[in-house]
């Protein structure tokens, strides 16, 4: 069972029923087990079962590090190694298999074998953060640990986050979760016209980009040159709209109970730097890798010598961004190895940009001469919209690469964007790439709609975008949906890209 599906809609409509239809000691309960229920008649009792072991391993843990702090080291490791081996076993089982595959092409020789079959728990990737989360705060002393198993449990696998995010933090989450929250009319509003703008990016953006990117990429031979570069920028907007999607209908959704989630995206194509955009796209992921496993990182004492040697070598100024650097090409290989086991996946959403991101850091003084020389401005709007447009182009490439099945596509895939073929822009052109002529008007105007509202965001923050959902646009948004949605041919509900990590 997926957001975007009949089954979703009845299972909301009686869960909500029956949490405000009880009292309110009751209703945390009730949270538990649909979310319980959900997992269950999502991903069937092995879910159940590796989420329960989960949950459970990180509950005890937490409890024994609290109760003996002499053992707290020990517990704390063996639990957060015994979660990260269970998501290892699912996640990696093919890891060496693909990275032979990927050596045999370099070296220009065939490599056969076939990939274990081993189907992962549902949201393993993300629960697993979560909980291990939760455990790490409670060993540095920041958290109390949860006493209720109940609770701790609701925490990692509530339903509206648990398949796609946003990753909790215990301390953000749990006061609304908890709550217990009274009826509130504003809660189910601005609840369902988030789950309907969430189905807006979903069903009449996101799918349309699907069937080009799709229909482009899977015959990159034939689609070379601008055809290739446009379905790059289809699929950034395509990974953008689903994820974004998928994350405002769990965000409406938690709303309706009275749940606040954490913001997991911030209008990331306005940004004007790499590093920027990674602070504006997945938030809680970026975030989690950050509190979790860089600034540590960067307390231990190899980082602490790495940091007085470069100083010597480089001066204080440039030397002390060597452990910078250093921990954060390590930080984003371990996020691009978040994603699975493909070298697609370690260097396009990972190692790529932790690059950019290192040459951005040691070049700073060469921007700032570059600045100081030639007088640019730099809120100079002409100069603002160039940097965009930079930051868009070098995510992007990194984007075909984490679409890519293999590095031998990528490479085909940059190898004949250079062709030299416009036909894009001459006889069938962008009519050939899968979209009749009234489904690219309907995306057209859904991209304006999608700006303008990225727009006001950018500008008057989260409390611009739910004022602006009146009754009226409500409707409107509505009757988008269900007569523009796509549900044509390639059309898969329970697709949304994220849910396979």
């Amino acid at each position: 069972m997926t957001f975007v599906s009949y089954e979703f809609i009845g299972f909301m409509g009686a869960a909500l029923a029956i949490y405000y239809g009880c009292r309110q000691r009751f209703r945390v309960a009730v949270l538990f087990a649909a979310s319980a229920v959900l997992l269950w008649l999502s991903g069937g009792p092995e879910s159940v079962a590796a989420y329960g072991f989960s949950a459970v391993t990180v509950w005890a843990g937490a409890l024994g590090i609290e109760s003996s702090r002499k053992r707290a080291a020990v517990i704390y490791w063996c639990i957060f190694t015994l979660n990260l081996a269970l998501l290892a076993l699912f996640q990696y089982v093919n890891f060496f298999g693909y990275t032979m595959k990927e050596i045999h092409w370099l070296m220009g020789t065939e490599w056969e074998w076939e990939p274990v079959s081993l189907i992962a728990p549902v949201a393993v990737s993300f629960y697993t953060l979560t909980l291990t989360g939760y455990l790490t705060e409670v060993y540095w002393g920041a958290l109390p640990a949860e006493k209720s198993l109940m609770r701790l449990g609701l925490f990692g696998g509530f339903f509206p986050q648990m398949a796609m995010g946003p990753i909790a933090r215990y301390d953000r989450l749990a006061p609304s979760l908890f709550a217990g929250s009274a009826f509130d009319k504003e809660n189910l509003f601005q609840g369902f016209s988030r789950i309907l703008w969430g189905l807006f990016e979903k069903l009449v953006i996101s799918e349309r980009l699907a069937m080009i990117v799709n229909t482009v990429y899977g015959d990159y031979q034939t689609y070379t040159g601008s055809f290739l570069v446009f379905g790059a920028v289809c699929f950034a907007f395509r990974l953008y709209t689903d994820f974004a999607g998928a994350i405002d209908i769990a965000s409406g959704c938690a709303r309706m109970f009275g749940v606040k989630l954490e913001e997991n995206f911030r209008q990331p194509f306005y940004s004007r730097t790499v590093a920027e955009f990674w602070r504006r796209w997945h938030i809680t992921l970026g975030g989690w890798f950050k509190d979790f496993l860089m600034y540590p990182m960067l307390k231990t004492a190899g980082f602490q010598s790495l940091g007085a040697w470069g100083k010597k070598r480089f001066g204080k100024k440039q030397g002390k961004k060597i452990p910078v650097i250093g921990a954060l090409l390590i930080v984003w290989f371990l996020l691009g190895l978040w994603h699975g086991g493909k070298w697609t996946f370690i260097i396009g959403s990972g190692l790529y940009h932790g690059i950019l991101m290192s040459l951005a850091l040691a070049a700073e003084p060469a921007a700032k001469k570059f600045y100081k020389n030639t007088g640019i401005r730099q809120d100079h709007p002409l100069w603002i919209l160039f940097q965009r447009a930079r930051t868009f182009v070098l995510v992007g490439a990194g984007f075909v690469l984490f679409r890519s099945d293999s590095l031998e596509m990528a490479w085909g895939i940059f190898s004949n964007m250079f062709s030299g073929d416009m036909g894009l822009f001459s006889g069938e052109g962008i009519r050939s790439v899968g979209l009749l002529p009234a489904d690219l008007a309907v995306l057209a105007a859904a991209m304006a709609v999608l700006w303008l509202v990225s727009y006001k965001k950018e500008h008057g923050g989260e409390d611009a975008f739910n004022r602006s959902f009146t009754q009226i646009r409500i409707l409107a948004l509505l009757s988008a949906v269900l007569i523009f949605g796509w549900y044509g041919k390639g059309y898969d509900p329970s697709a949304f890209i994220y849910a396979q990590f």
